[in-house]
Protein backbone atom coordinates (compact mmCIF):
# COMPACT_ATOMS: atom_id res chain seq x y z
CA UNK A 1 0.00 0.00 0.00
CA UNK A 2 1.22 3.51 -1.36
CA UNK A 3 0.66 6.61 0.58
CA UNK A 4 0.58 10.42 -0.17
CA UNK A 5 -0.44 13.31 1.37
CA UNK A 6 -0.29 16.76 0.49
CA UNK A 7 0.36 20.20 2.17
CA UNK A 8 -0.88 23.66 1.43
CA UNK A 9 2.08 25.85 2.12
CA UNK A 10 0.43 29.00 2.20
CA UNK A 11 1.23 31.82 5.55
CA UNK A 12 2.56 28.29 7.25
CA UNK A 13 5.56 29.44 9.01
CA UNK A 14 4.80 27.96 12.43
CA UNK A 15 3.18 24.69 10.95
CA UNK A 16 5.55 23.67 8.39
CA UNK A 17 7.96 21.55 10.32
CA UNK A 18 6.35 20.28 12.55
CA UNK A 19 3.69 18.81 10.22
CA UNK A 20 6.32 17.61 7.48
CA UNK A 21 7.88 15.43 10.70
CA UNK A 22 4.08 14.12 11.69
CA UNK A 23 3.83 12.91 8.24
CA UNK A 24 7.13 11.93 6.93
CA UNK A 25 7.39 8.46 8.62
CA UNK A 26 3.70 7.46 7.67
CA UNK A 27 3.70 8.28 4.23
CA UNK A 28 5.69 7.42 1.20
CA UNK A 29 5.37 10.80 -0.37
CA UNK A 30 4.39 14.73 0.36
CA UNK A 31 3.41 17.15 -2.22
CA UNK A 32 3.77 20.98 -0.90
CA UNK A 33 1.98 22.99 -3.04
CA UNK A 34 2.94 26.41 -2.61
CA UNK A 35 1.68 29.95 -4.65
CA UNK A 36 3.50 33.29 -4.26
CA UNK A 37 0.43 34.62 -4.09
CA UNK A 38 -3.38 33.85 -2.30
CA UNK A 39 -6.67 32.68 -4.00
CA UNK A 40 -8.75 34.60 -6.04
CA UNK A 41 -11.55 34.67 -3.14
CA UNK A 42 -10.50 38.33 -2.60
CA UNK A 43 -9.04 40.13 -5.79
CA UNK A 44 -7.65 43.19 -3.39
CA UNK A 45 -5.42 40.52 -1.69
CA UNK A 46 -4.83 37.91 -4.41
CA UNK A 47 -3.41 41.53 -5.87
CA UNK A 48 -1.84 42.74 -3.21
CA UNK A 49 -0.17 40.31 -0.63
CA UNK A 50 2.18 37.74 -1.35
CA UNK A 51 3.33 34.37 0.20
CA UNK A 52 4.96 34.61 3.87
CA UNK A 53 6.40 31.51 3.49
CA UNK A 54 8.71 30.54 1.31
CA UNK A 55 9.97 27.56 -0.80
CA UNK A 56 13.14 28.40 0.47
CA UNK A 57 11.39 27.86 4.37
CA UNK A 58 9.94 24.31 2.89
CA UNK A 59 13.40 23.07 1.82
CA UNK A 60 14.82 24.43 5.43
CA UNK A 61 12.03 22.27 6.95
CA UNK A 62 12.64 18.97 5.38
CA UNK A 63 15.26 17.40 3.08
CA UNK A 64 13.51 14.23 2.96
CA UNK A 65 13.69 13.03 -0.32
CA UNK A 66 9.65 12.32 0.39
CA UNK A 67 9.07 15.91 0.09
CA UNK A 68 8.58 17.31 -3.41
CA UNK A 69 6.88 20.74 -3.77
CA UNK A 70 4.59 21.79 -6.38
CA UNK A 71 4.93 25.23 -7.50
CA UNK A 72 1.53 27.05 -9.24
CA UNK A 73 -0.84 30.14 -9.14
CA UNK A 74 -3.98 28.88 -8.14
CA UNK A 75 -7.86 30.92 -8.37
CA UNK A 76 -9.42 28.61 -5.38
CA UNK A 77 -8.72 25.63 -3.18
CA UNK A 78 -10.10 22.93 -4.77
CA UNK A 79 -7.65 23.45 -7.77
CA UNK A 80 -4.64 23.25 -5.64
CA UNK A 81 -5.54 19.77 -4.06
CA UNK A 82 -6.83 18.69 -7.67
CA UNK A 83 -3.29 19.35 -8.58
CA UNK A 84 -1.85 17.33 -5.93
CA UNK A 85 -4.24 14.65 -6.35
CA UNK A 86 -3.74 14.31 -10.35
CA UNK A 87 -0.43 13.76 -9.54
CA UNK A 88 -0.86 11.39 -6.58
CA UNK A 89 -2.65 9.65 -9.48
CA UNK A 90 -0.37 9.90 -11.95
CA UNK A 91 2.52 8.49 -9.59
CA UNK A 92 0.52 5.46 -8.80
CA UNK A 93 -0.15 5.95 -4.97
CA UNK A 94 -3.38 3.93 -3.67
CA UNK A 95 -4.21 6.58 -1.14
CA UNK A 96 -4.25 10.48 -1.25
CA UNK A 97 -4.19 11.93 2.23
CA UNK A 98 -5.38 15.25 3.28
CA UNK A 99 -3.30 16.99 5.85
CA UNK A 100 -3.48 21.35 6.08
CA UNK A 101 -0.13 22.31 7.93
CA UNK A 102 -2.27 23.26 10.59
CA UNK A 103 -3.09 19.68 11.85
CA UNK A 104 -1.42 16.64 13.47
CA UNK A 105 -1.97 12.69 14.35
CA UNK A 106 -0.80 11.06 17.51
CA UNK A 107 1.66 8.01 16.75
CA UNK A 108 -1.31 6.02 18.22
CA UNK A 109 -3.83 7.46 15.34
CA UNK A 110 -1.49 6.87 12.44
CA UNK A 111 -1.29 3.24 13.34
CA UNK A 112 -4.80 2.68 13.42
CA UNK A 113 -5.41 4.83 10.19
CA UNK A 114 -3.22 2.73 8.22
CA UNK A 115 -4.61 -0.51 9.43
CA UNK A 116 -8.11 1.23 8.32
CA UNK A 117 -6.89 2.17 5.10
CA UNK A 118 -4.68 -1.07 4.03
CA UNK A 119 -7.55 -3.67 5.00
CA UNK A 120 -10.72 -2.08 3.28
CA UNK A 121 -11.49 -2.62 0.02
CA UNK A 122 -14.52 -1.19 -0.84
CA UNK A 123 -14.93 2.68 0.45
CA UNK A 124 -13.43 5.60 -1.79
CA UNK A 125 -13.08 8.75 0.86
CA UNK A 126 -12.53 9.20 4.56
CA UNK A 127 -13.36 11.72 6.98
CA UNK A 128 -11.54 11.89 10.47
CA UNK A 129 -13.14 13.07 13.94
CA UNK A 130 -10.92 16.42 15.21
CA UNK A 131 -10.30 18.66 18.08
CA UNK A 132 -10.32 22.53 16.63
CA UNK A 133 -7.96 24.48 19.00
CA UNK A 134 -8.67 28.02 19.48
CA UNK A 135 -5.59 30.73 20.72
CA UNK A 136 -3.28 27.37 22.07
CA UNK A 137 -3.49 23.97 22.28
CA UNK A 138 -4.92 24.50 26.04
CA UNK A 139 -8.04 25.59 24.35
CA UNK A 140 -10.35 23.56 22.40
CA UNK A 141 -13.62 24.99 20.48
CA UNK A 142 -16.90 23.99 21.78
CA UNK A 143 -20.22 23.32 19.54
CA UNK A 144 -24.14 23.94 20.42
CA UNK A 145 -24.23 20.67 21.35
CA UNK A 146 -21.54 20.77 24.10
CA UNK A 147 -19.38 18.35 22.11
CA UNK A 148 -15.43 19.82 21.23
CA UNK A 149 -15.15 16.55 18.93
CA UNK A 150 -16.39 17.22 15.43
CA UNK A 151 -15.57 16.04 11.64
CA UNK A 152 -13.45 17.44 8.95
CA UNK A 153 -14.54 17.58 5.16
CA UNK A 154 -11.92 15.14 4.48
CA UNK A 155 -8.79 12.94 4.92
CA UNK A 156 -8.38 9.99 2.63
CA UNK A 157 -9.49 9.41 -1.26
CA UNK A 158 -8.47 6.22 -2.83
CA UNK A 159 -6.46 6.86 -5.66
CA UNK A 160 -8.06 4.53 -8.01
CA UNK A 161 -11.68 6.25 -7.28
CA UNK A 162 -13.19 9.10 -9.29
CA UNK A 163 -13.41 11.14 -6.30
CA UNK A 164 -12.07 14.76 -6.46
CA UNK A 165 -12.66 17.94 -4.51
CA UNK A 166 -15.05 20.04 -5.84
CA UNK A 167 -15.31 22.96 -2.98
CA UNK A 168 -12.44 23.62 -1.32
CA UNK A 169 -11.58 20.52 0.82
CA UNK A 170 -15.53 19.06 0.16
CA UNK A 171 -15.30 16.12 -2.72
CA UNK A 172 -17.59 14.82 -5.09
CA UNK A 173 -18.31 11.58 -3.01
CA UNK A 174 -20.41 12.83 -0.03
CA UNK A 175 -20.48 9.14 1.47
CA UNK A 176 -17.98 9.76 3.89
CA UNK A 177 -16.78 7.18 6.08
CA UNK A 178 -15.40 7.80 9.36
CA UNK A 179 -12.16 7.15 10.91
CA UNK A 180 -12.67 7.92 14.73
CA UNK A 181 -8.74 9.03 15.49
CA UNK A 182 -9.34 12.78 15.98
CA UNK A 183 -7.14 15.05 14.41
CA UNK A 184 -5.16 17.91 16.11
CA UNK A 185 -6.36 20.80 14.51
CA UNK A 186 -4.88 24.05 15.34
CA UNK A 187 -6.46 26.45 12.81
CA UNK A 188 -6.71 29.71 15.27
CA UNK A 189 -3.48 28.67 17.03
CA UNK A 190 -1.21 31.73 15.78
CA UNK A 191 -0.24 34.87 16.26
CA UNK A 192 -2.26 38.58 15.80
CA UNK A 193 -0.57 39.06 12.55
CA UNK A 194 -0.66 35.23 11.02
CA UNK A 195 -4.51 35.33 11.55
CA UNK A 196 -4.44 38.80 10.10
CA UNK A 197 -2.79 37.31 6.88
CA UNK A 198 -5.27 33.99 7.12
CA UNK A 199 -8.25 36.01 7.05
CA UNK A 200 -7.58 38.07 4.51
CA UNK A 201 -6.24 34.94 2.12
CA UNK A 202 -7.90 31.71 2.74
CA UNK A 203 -10.62 30.29 0.79
CA UNK A 204 -13.26 31.67 3.59
CA UNK A 205 -12.15 35.44 3.07
CA UNK A 206 -15.17 36.56 0.95
CA UNK A 207 -18.12 34.55 3.33
CA UNK A 208 -17.32 36.67 6.25
CA UNK A 209 -16.90 39.97 7.52
CA UNK A 210 -12.97 39.92 8.08
CA UNK A 211 -11.98 43.13 9.72
CA UNK A 212 -15.23 43.04 12.24
CA UNK A 213 -14.46 39.44 13.26
CA UNK A 214 -10.67 40.06 13.78
CA UNK A 215 -11.59 43.11 16.62
CA UNK A 216 -14.46 41.49 18.17
CA UNK A 217 -13.65 37.86 18.60
CA UNK A 218 -10.41 37.52 17.43
CA UNK A 219 -8.49 40.57 19.30
CA UNK A 220 -11.06 40.80 22.35
CA UNK A 221 -11.57 37.30 22.98
CA UNK A 222 -12.44 36.43 26.59
CA UNK A 223 -12.98 32.99 27.73
CA UNK A 224 -16.80 33.99 28.17
CA UNK A 225 -16.97 35.28 24.25
CA UNK A 226 -19.64 33.03 22.34
CA UNK A 227 -20.07 32.23 18.86
CA UNK A 228 -16.52 32.33 16.99
CA UNK A 229 -16.95 30.58 13.83
CA UNK A 230 -16.33 32.96 11.22
CA UNK A 231 -19.35 31.78 8.80
CA UNK A 232 -21.34 29.75 11.17
CA UNK A 233 -21.22 31.29 14.86
CA UNK A 234 -23.07 27.93 16.47
CA UNK A 235 -20.61 25.85 15.39
CA UNK A 236 -17.92 27.66 17.79
CA UNK A 237 -20.14 28.56 20.84
CA UNK A 238 -17.16 28.81 22.68
CA UNK A 239 -13.40 28.27 23.61
CA UNK A 240 -13.43 26.25 26.75
CA UNK A 241 -9.85 24.79 28.15
CA UNK A 242 -8.93 21.51 26.58
CA UNK A 243 -10.07 18.66 28.84
CA UNK A 244 -7.89 15.36 28.03
CA UNK A 245 -4.26 14.42 28.22
CA UNK A 246 -2.20 16.30 25.51
CA UNK A 247 -0.25 14.36 22.60
CA UNK A 248 3.63 14.87 22.66
CA UNK A 249 3.65 17.63 19.82
CA UNK A 250 1.32 19.48 21.53
CA UNK A 251 3.74 21.57 23.67
CA UNK A 252 5.04 23.78 20.79
CA UNK A 253 1.34 25.27 20.22
CA UNK A 254 1.17 26.24 23.56
CA UNK A 255 0.79 30.21 22.85
CA UNK A 256 0.54 32.74 25.82
CA UNK A 257 -2.65 33.23 26.20
CA UNK A 258 -4.02 36.53 27.97
CA UNK A 259 -6.45 35.22 30.55
CA UNK A 260 -7.40 38.77 32.14
CA UNK A 261 -8.59 40.76 29.27
CA UNK A 262 -12.21 41.81 29.43
CA UNK A 263 -14.06 43.44 27.09
CA UNK A 264 -15.02 46.62 27.78
CA UNK A 265 -18.94 47.97 27.93
CA UNK A 266 -18.48 49.91 24.38
CA UNK A 267 -17.08 46.39 22.79
CA UNK A 268 -19.34 44.32 24.03
CA UNK A 269 -22.37 46.54 22.21
CA UNK A 270 -20.37 46.29 18.92
CA UNK A 271 -19.89 42.74 19.34
CA UNK A 272 -23.32 42.19 19.50
CA UNK A 273 -24.43 44.17 16.55
CA UNK A 274 -21.60 42.13 14.33
CA UNK A 275 -23.37 39.11 15.54
CA UNK A 276 -26.82 40.44 14.80
CA UNK A 277 -25.57 41.37 11.15
CA UNK A 278 -23.61 37.83 11.06
CA UNK A 279 -26.77 35.97 11.76
CA UNK A 280 -29.79 37.59 12.80
CA UNK A 281 -31.02 34.90 15.39
CA UNK A 282 -28.30 35.87 17.34
CA UNK A 283 -29.36 39.37 17.94
CA UNK A 284 -31.50 38.87 20.96
CA UNK A 285 -28.76 36.63 22.70
CA UNK A 286 -26.19 38.87 22.33
CA UNK A 287 -28.43 42.30 23.45
CA UNK A 288 -29.33 39.80 26.64
CA UNK A 289 -25.36 39.75 27.07
CA UNK A 290 -24.46 43.41 26.59
CA UNK A 291 -27.75 44.28 29.19
CA UNK A 292 -26.63 41.66 31.66
CA UNK A 293 -22.84 42.92 31.81
CA UNK A 294 -24.21 46.32 31.98
CA UNK A 295 -26.19 45.39 35.03
CA UNK A 296 -23.25 44.07 36.78
CA UNK A 297 -20.84 47.15 36.48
Amino acid sequence: MKIAAHVLAYNVNGFIKPVLENLEPNVDKIYVAHAERPFGYIEKSRQTLRNPTSIADIRAASSSNKVEIISGDWTTEEDMRNECLVKARADGFDWFLIQDADEFYPESSWKQIKRVLHENKTDNHFVTTWYNFWKSSHFVLMDMNGSIKGTNAGFAIRCASDVKFIDRRLCNNQLAKIIDCPCYHYSYVMSDKEMAEKIATWSHAHQMYSSSWYTYKWLNWSESSKWLNQVRPYEFVRAVRFPLPQPDFAEQFALPVNLKHQPSFSHLVGEALYDASVHGSLAKLALKRVVKSALKR
